[in-house]
């Protein structure tokens, strides 16, 4: 069964992953790096030449090749990936018949914001200075995620370590 991360961009999704399948022995897979493969572009550039319903639509291609995989995973979605064309479906889908596990790292707007405000490599999704963006993203994914998730892990100025031990017993 695959562990699947969801949260809002800068919630720690592939740092906490990545460790935790280190810890756990299992592949990680960053869906953004597969998106990006499958695009053919970085999420900035595809979002300037080709909008944002291109980088949407190789995500949810990205996305299903990822949990048709065999060997159990931890994936770190990219945080609009269940916005994504089918992406909610098919995680769904996944869910019921046993073949992930969907968790959600949730933190504050203001706490996303400030590991946001510098990182360039993601497009901003709105005009808005990033920790109304964050809180806007939270308004209308929040809902999204809490239908998606198995369980929901606050990460508000928590130890690392303390996330990714209750990643842990979550895969074990």
């Amino acid at each position: 069964m695959h562990l699947i991360l969801i949260g809002l961009r800068g919630s720690g999704k592939s740092t906490a992953g990545r460790l935790t399948a280190d810890l756990v022995s299992r592949p990680f897979i960053d869906l953004d790096d597969r998106t990006e493969a499958i695009c053919g572009l970085d999420a900035m550039t595809c979002f300037e030449q080709r909008g944002e319903s291109a980088w949407r639509d190789a995500e949810a291609s990205a996305l299903r090749n990822s949990i048709d995989e065999t060997n159990a995973s931890i994936i770190a979605l990219g945080g609009g990936t269940p916005t994504a064309p089918h992406a909610a479906a098919m995680l769904q889908e996944a869910r019921r018949n046993g073949r992930v596990k969907i968790v959600w790292l949730k933190d504050t707007p203001a706490n996303l914001a400030s590991r946001i405000v510098d990182d360039q490599s993601r497009p901003a999704l709105s005009d808005l200075e990033p920790a109304e963006e964050m809180q806007l993203m939270l308004e209308r994914r929040g809902p999204i995620f809490r239908g998606l998730a198995d369980a929901e892990i606050e990460i508000d100025n928590r130890p690392l370590s303390a996330v990714i031990a209750e990643l842990v017993s979550l895969v074990t």
